[in-house]
């Protein structure tokens, strides 16, 4: 269980990631089509990802992959579920999620979600 201090720092953290990643993103598509930049602006930042207009800039890839685990993260934290894997469901530590606030699994489960995804691509 986590000190009431750490969980802060965790929140304030997360925050400051997700702000960050969401302004990015929107600089990023802003140099490619300003209008989509600006009707994603009018959009809650948790639905831009979900976007289909994106679909046409392959090079924003990268970067909606890092909005979607800021998006489940803050999730997880709304939901209370924040700082647990997302398989197994064991406690990830603190340095774990201040290292990466998005983190969604345990060592275990990462490498076997890893795993997964390489091999999933061979044909």
């Amino acid at each position: 269980m986590m000190s009431s201090k750490t969980q802060n720092e965790l929140e304030h953290r997360l925050l400051a990631v997700a702000e960050d990643c969401r302004q990015r993103f929107l600089h990023s598509v802003n140099t490619l089509d300003a209008t989509l930049a600006a009707r994603l602006a009018t959009l809650p930042p948790d639905e831009w990802a979900d976007d289909a207009a994106l679909s046409a800039w392959p090079q924003l890839q990268p970067q909606l992959k890092n909005l979607r685990r800021v998006d489940a993260a803050l999730c997880q934290w709304q939901l209370g579920l924040y700082g647990l894997c997302s398989d197994c469901e064991a406690e990830l530590t603190p340095a774990q999620l201040m290292d990466d606030p998005c983190r969604q699994r345990c060592d275990s489960c990462e490498q076997k979600y890893q795993k997964a995804q390489h091999t999933s691509w061979t044909l």
